[in-house]
């Protein structure tokens, strides 16, 4: 096995998935329910963003492809772990999955380890 500081985000993702498969549908569904808050409510959030490394817009973007990927593949992320991570870590979609896991890991989740791994892999 890899160490941690040489793990890709998509190697992380498909880890996570390994351990917590039952978090998963949970996850993705929290994923699903916030690109769909994020678009009725665009407005409200592109009055919130500040100055950050990236856009509103392209943030918006990345939640709209997140959003098409889930809508076509959700069944199978939650079964597979590889269908998981290839799908949601194969563009820069990564980083609004990513930023998703941590918030839905700091907000959602009740497993204390779930919310543990998170911290490890992606903070």
């Amino acid at each position: 096995m890899k160490s941690l500081s040489t793990l890709s985000g998509s190697e992380k993702a498909r880890l996570l998935h390994e351990l917590f498969p039952s978090e998963m549908p949970m996850l993705l569904e929290d994923i699903k329910m916030f690109c769909e808050n994020f678009k009725h409510n665009k407005e409200v959030y592109r009055s919130q963003w500040g100055e950050g490394f990236m856009s509103f817009d392209y943030w918006q973007t990345l939640s709209e492809e997140t959003a098409a990927i889930l809508k076509k593949h959700t069944y199978n992320m939650v079964k597979s772990s590889r269908m998981f991570s290839d799908q949601l870590y194969f563009t820069y979609t990564s980083l609004f999955v990513t930023d998703r896991i941590i918030k839905y890991a700091e907000h959602r989740s009740r497993d204390e380890k779930f919310k543990l791994i998170v911290q490890v892999l992606f903070t």
